[in-house]
């Protein structure tokens, strides 16, 4: 067995050409599947927190009955202001939530007195949305104040859409809980972009009181708690569902993962993609080593009938070759994950940027992380394809007859 691996060796070594094609081979295709799926992975992470640090939070707390008939009947699944204190108090006292914020939910129209537009509303608290939502970019002006109680934020397409400037006045209007219509007077104090064109058409948002004020009301559509690691999501979402139940709330609760119909459609989606080049880049990877393989069987086509003549067996032949093939795929397979990391950390560091996504409103620099799980299953797959790929030449090699391998020349 010792021998058979040291003259696998010596023929790797000796052959050097080939075996250079051969690792090349296998490191293009290891490099390729650690740049493309740490790209993947970068760009999942980016939109998670983008969505969560904009939109979602990681956790939002509701009325019971909110999901099923929140949307025909918001003003009837509503958190009170009473149970708002209560609810906040034991999110802050029973788990390490770096933020948990009320939000006021509402539809209405924008008029600048020439037009009037439909927008998406929501009432905020303007301190603790400054961390909630700090992936939120000002465009223009600047940031939402408590004491500024007309104050509001305009997404950057309705206000492109609007006939005006920052710090001119808009007229709000909405329906009450009583379903009467109320108006109110807001100042532009800035225009902001959360990277969601759809969403940045229609955005308006206002402290929280003036919400309040607009629909007549003291109470609130949801929680929303930001935490320290989005990792942490899953179990504070079973703590805080045992809590309630102990405490007698009446409340639903909402992960970002339940939230983020979107994101879920990209993953899907890339993750597709990335299954459909993985197996590009096997079967490129897999012809040209198995092409390699099979000039170095007729190049040595004599060297294998003198083998065969000196008593080796076809088995014996067969793994001579495939153990040359064991060594040249832990080889390029090692070196394309340094090749890998190294063009990973490059094309970091350079900082380019990606164009503009369809319905994004921002640009992004690529980044590409270094993931160890796509390192593992790069090194196996390399590995193992180095090793399928030698197969049917090593067993041609050892159905040629010795008479014939003799005298080929």
């Amino acid at each position: 067995m010792t021998l058979g691996w040291k003259v696998a060796l010596l023929n790797i070594l000796r052959n050097g050409r080939r075996s250079l094609i051969t690792l090349a081979a296998v490191v293009f295709g290891c490099t390729s599947l650690i740049i493309f799926g740490g790209f993947v992975q970068s760009m999942y992470d980016g939109m998670r927190e983008s969505m969560i640090r904009s939109q979602l939070g990681h956790i939002q707390v509701y009325a019971e009955g909110f999901d099923q008939y929140g949307k025909a009947e918001p003003e009837k699944y509503l958190i009170s202001s009473a149970d708002l204190v209560e609810i906040s108090d034991v999110i802050e006292e029973k788990i390490q939530a770096l933020v948990v914020a009320p939000r006021l939910n509402f539809n209405g129209l924008l008029s600048d007195g020439k037009q009037s537009i439909a927008i998406t509303g929501v009432g905020i608290d303007a301190e603790k949305e400054v961390l909630l939502s700090s992936a939120i970019h000002i465009v223009a002006g600047e940031d939402l104040f408590p004491e500024d109680a007309a104050a509001a934020h305009l997404g950057e397409g309705l206000f492109n859409s609007l006939d005006a400037e920052i710090g001119d006045y808009l007229t709000l209007l909405a329906s009450t809980q009583d379903g009467a219509i109320n108006a109110v007077d807001i100042q532009i104090a800035g225009v902001i972009s959360t990277g969601v064109k759809e969403l940045d058409d229609r955005l308006l948002r206002v402290n929280l009181p003036l919400a309040q004020e607009l629909l007549y009301t003291s109470d609130v559509t949801r929680l929303v708690v930001l935490l320290d690691d989005t990792k942490m999501t899953d179990k504070v979402v079973g703590d805080l569902q045992r809590i309630f139940q102990q405490q007698g709330l009446k409340l639903e609760i909402k992960s970002w993962w339940d939230l983020a119909g979107y994101y879920h459609q990209v993953v899907g989606l890339f993750n597709g993609v990335f299954g459909f080049i993985t197996v590009i880049v096997l079967v490129i990877v897999a012809l040209s080593i198995s092409n390699t393989m099979l000039m170095a069987v007729m190049e040595r086509t004599r060297e294998i009938g003198t083998i065969r003549a000196m008593g080796g067996t076809p088995t014996q032949v067969v793994g001579l070759i495939l153990l040359e093939s064991v060594f040249l795929g832990i080889i390029g397979s090692l070196l394309g994950l340094l090749v890998g990391v190294l063009a990973a950390k490059g094309i970091t560091y350079a900082e380019w940027m990606m164009p503009r996504p369809p319905g994004s409103t921002q640009d992004y620099p690529i980044r590409v992380f270094v993931v160890s799980e796509i390192l593992i299953k790069t090194f196996v797959l390399g590995f193992f394809i180095s090793l399928v790929s030698s197969i049917y030449p090593a067993v041609k090699a050892s159905r040629i007859p010795v008479v014939n391998a003799l005298r080929f020349t």
